[in-house]
């Protein structure tokens, strides 16, 4: 099965990645599905103009401690399942102490599965 995952400007802490030589640097394959799926973690809803429904309620998390790992965890899953080119069976979050959280997902099609970090004690 062949997948377009599409390609991206490669992003480090919010900030385009420039080669040695000044060029842009992209990012495609599974790789770029969990860039995209960390964007969205990072984003608030409503806050993007032409799709007010994209993003995750997980920004809103942050610094909470009346937040419940479980409701973390769920969120976490469904930003994963709601992406199409994710294998929803594969999608697999859990706490990895104090207000980190672990979210395990393959790609369709890939063999190996991408992990993403997440901290609520931080800014993301």
């Amino acid at each position: 099965m062949t997948v377009d995952y599409g390609t991206d400007l490669k992003l480090t802490d919010d900030d385009i990645v420039f080669t040695p030589d000044g060029d842009v640097e992209t990012v495609s394959g599974p790789a770029c599905v969990a860039q995209d799926i960390a964007r969205t973690l990072k984003t608030a809803p409503g806050r993007l103009a032409w799709d007010r429904d994209a993003g995750s309620s997980m920004p809103l998390m942050l610094n909470d401690s009346g937040i419940e790992a479980g409701a973390a965890v769920a969120e976490l899953e469904r930003v994963a399942e709601d992406d199409p080119r994710v294998d929803p069976l594969s999608v697999r979050a859990r706490s990895v102490g104090q207000g980190r959280f672990r979210l395990e997902f393959r790609p369709l099609g890939a063999v190996a599965a991408e992990t993403l970090e997440y901290d609520l004690k931080e800014r993301p």
